[in-house]
């Protein structure tokens, strides 16, 4: 239901609501250690390449400290704004790094399918603003020495590979979906990891690891609250029921029955879960969405990868359903965009549509270390050569992470120990996070130090702030949820 008008309430906020159209919308722990649950959050990121391919791990070119090398003066590549917000984060020295380098252990799941290369893309482009602007380490240059894994057995390699190397102290995880239980066994207690972008159990249940996000479990679970809390006073509704349509593999299987159902229930709110195939297309997923109810629910809520978020889009049209969606920021990758200019869509993204992450977005700019991390990953691309970088996704919390590793560096944490102690010991502020951070803090999950996320709303052709960083209304779940 839309009005003319302004929204009040305790929803009300700056930013909140279209404001070029002139209208407001009236707006567990039962997880089994060792099962490689929320997968489907991995697997859709970014494009997969050919599937087939069993590459070995893979020891990458490392990437190159530009020892000597020096930024022009008064002729930057990125926008001065990007490294004075740098520079306050990280405390370096500013300036081109030089001398010995400082490395930094890189592991991400390149090479087959699935790949996610924009974590890369975020973890190049870091590497490059940190020597070329920021100074590097205390005046060093930094140095990511790469392992690359496509299949289970290459987390072991990669873990052996990191521990031979006396000179790599820490280890940055991109996005993995294979191998990351022998990882992070191998490394627990030796080195520390930093995972910025945490999707499956071993990483979420890992004890020597350090995610300084939610993950995908307060994506997930924050959805489950939005809906049950939130969306009745945003769209004029009583949520007294919520359909949900998920990935029929074990990854969609946990997401529903651990992490989204119980949630739901817990409000209050009754749930009809429907499984379907990673493959299905528009006919299938419209069958699935009738068998679900979304029709007469409240709130439709499909948990599925960018592929089944096109043919829910598709199926929703040719149905007539036009219950309120609430998805994961996977809906909103760059395959739904390009389907959507293909069909004809004024917007970029399924109007209407709620999508829940870490708490800011690529699309609305405002957030100064968002903004500066875009500004960073193009200015890289365009000096570097490589056309249309793929900088979402994974790429900005990857990028965040090693920002962050390079921060408690230049406080004084050279060796493992050290750098575990102020992982620890860190509350904040998180490099384009938000709300509260505390390692250990997580009850059902030891290595998530983040609690908060993002919801925003495509209106139109605006993407607008709901609850988020910009406005100061990030939702944590875990504040919600009722014991």
């Amino acid at each position: 239901m839309i009005e003319k008008g302004t929204h009040s309430g305790p929803l009300a906020g700056p930013g909140r609501f279209i404001q070029g159209e002139k209208y407001v919308r009236k707006t567990s722990k039962t997880l089994i250690a060792g099962l490689a649950v929320l997968g489907l959050f991995a697997s859709a990121c970014s494009e997969d390449s050919d599937s087939g391919s069993e590459a070995p791990a893979t020891e990458a070119p490392s990437t190159e400290a530009p020892a000597g090398s020096e930024a022009p003066a008064g002729d930057l590549l990125v926008q001065q704004s990007t490294v004075d917000t740098a520079l306050a984060y990280t405390g370096g020295p500013g300036g081109a790094a030089s001398g010995d380098p400082v490395k930094i252990g890189y592991v991400n799941q390149e090479g087959g399918t699935p790949a996610f290369p924009e974590a890369s893309v975020g973890a190049d482009a870091g590497v490059w603003l940190i020597n070329q602007y920021l100074g590097g380490v205390g005046g060093r240059p930094i140095e990511l020495v790469k392992c690359f894994v496509t299949k289970e057995e290459d987390g072991q390699s990669c873990a052996q590979q990191m521990l031979a190397d006396d000179s790599i102290q820490a280890v940055l995880v991109g996005a993995m979906f294979n191998g990351n239980a022998p990882l992070l066994d191998t490394l627990a207690g030796k080195k520390p990891v930093f995972l910025p972008n945490p999707v499956t159990t071993p990483e979420f249940l890992a004890t020597d690891a350090y995610a300084f996000t939610p993950g995908s479990p307060g994506v997930v679970q924050g959805l489950a609250v939005f809906a049950a809390n939130y969306v009745g006073e945003l769209e004029g509704i009583d949520v007294k029921k919520v359909a949900v349509v998920y990935n029929d593999n074990p990854a969609g299987t946990v997401a529903f029955n651990a992490l989204t159902k119980p949630i739901l229930e817990k409000l209050g709110v009754e749930v009809t879960g429907v499984p379907v195939s990673d493959t299905a297309g528009a006919t299938d997923m419209a069958a699935a969405i009738q068998s679900s109810g979304a029709d007469t629910a409240d709130v439709f809520y499909p948990l599925v990868t960018i592929q089944g978020c096109i043919g829910v889009y598709d199926a929703l049209k040719t149905l007539g359903v036009d219950t309120p969606v609430v998805t994961t920021g996977l809906c909103f990758g760059i395959p739904m965009q390009d389907h959507l200019k293909s069909v004809g869509e004024a917007g970029k993204l399924p109007d209407g549509w709620y999508f829940g992450g870490y708490g800011y977005s690529y699309e609305i700019a405002g957030n100064p270390e968002t903004d500066a991390y875009i500004d960073t990953a193009l200015s890289w691309a365009k000096e570097t050569g490589l056309e249309n970088p793929e900088y979402t996704g994974f790429g900005g919390p990857t990028f965040g992470s090693l920002i962050t590793m390079v921060k408690f560096m230049n406080e004084g944490a050279m060796d493992a120990a050290a750098i575990r102690d102020t992982a620890k010991a860190f509350t904040g502020p998180m490099w384009a996070g938000v709300g509260d951070f505390k390692c250990g803090g997580n009850p059902v999950f030891p290595s998530l130090c983040g609690f908060s996320i993002g919801i925003q709303q495509q209106q139109g052709t605006e993407y607008v702030s709901i609850m988020d960083g910009y406005n100061g209304k990030a939702l944590n779940p875990i504040a919600e949820i009722p014991a």
